[in-house]
């Protein structure tokens, strides 16, 4: 009986309550007109939404594994990104697997010799750089960095973290203007932030 009791709690649906994801409130307050002019928001609960680090680009997610999920992106006229993602899968084992199919794509699609589809410049190339960190049960910092031909570096034009906590995957992500300068201050943000989410998802009923 108590089996059954744990395996249907781990089968059944979660929810996302509103304003659970650390931006969502501030990203559900009205905008004044200037603001409008300024920066936007969205954010969609669409199960079929790709991850928010996609090295391959791809156009939609599978949503035979997903449970739930939500995506906050933020942009503004400076231009600067930043985006949030909470993904809650049917089980710990499909939320492993989503994590191992994103860090294969980052090696698959990792380079890209004409700088596209990630880089505005036609030249440029780019790559995806791949670290792992001990966050929540698995965790990956991402980085996309674009070759300067001029300075003869590669420059990161991208950075996010990859957190998975029991069946859940949380993304956060970011351009350095949103995140800050130097590189390093953005990648302590990320960590931060999603240290924040990992231990606040365990607060869902049967994620972790």
């Amino acid at each position: 009986m108590i089996m059954l009791l744990a395996v249907s709690l781990v089968l059944t649906p979660v929810q996302i309550p509103k304003d659970f994801l650390l931006n969502e409130k501030v990203a559900r307050a009205p905008l004044s007109e200037i603001q409008k002019d300024e920066e936007s928001w969205e954010i969609s609960d669409k199960l079929n939404e790709p991850l928010a680090l996609n090295p391959c680009g791809r156009k939609r997610a599978t949503t035979a594994d997903r449970s739930a999920a939500r995506t906050i992106v933020h942009n503004t006229s400076a231009p600067s990104y930043y985006g949030e993602q909470l993904v809650i899968y049917r089980n710990a084992k499909a939320a492993r697997s989503a994590m191992r199919k994103l860090l294969a794509d980052a090696k698959r699609c990792g380079a890209q010799p004409d700088g596209k589809p990630y880089s505005w410049a036609d030249d440029g190339k780019t790559r995806w750089v791949v670290n792992r960190t001990r966050l929540g049960n698995e965790a990956a910092l991402m980085r996309l960095m674009m070759y300067d031909k001029l300075n003869k570096e590669w420059s990161p034009q991208l950075a996010g973290i990859v957190t998975r906590k029991g069946r859940a995957l949380m993304i956060y992500s970011g351009d350095l203007e949103s995140l800050g300068h130097p590189q390093k201050r953005a990648l302590k943000t990320l960590h931060r932030t999603a240290a924040k989410m990992a231990a606040k998802v365990c607060a869902l009923p049967s994620v972790c």
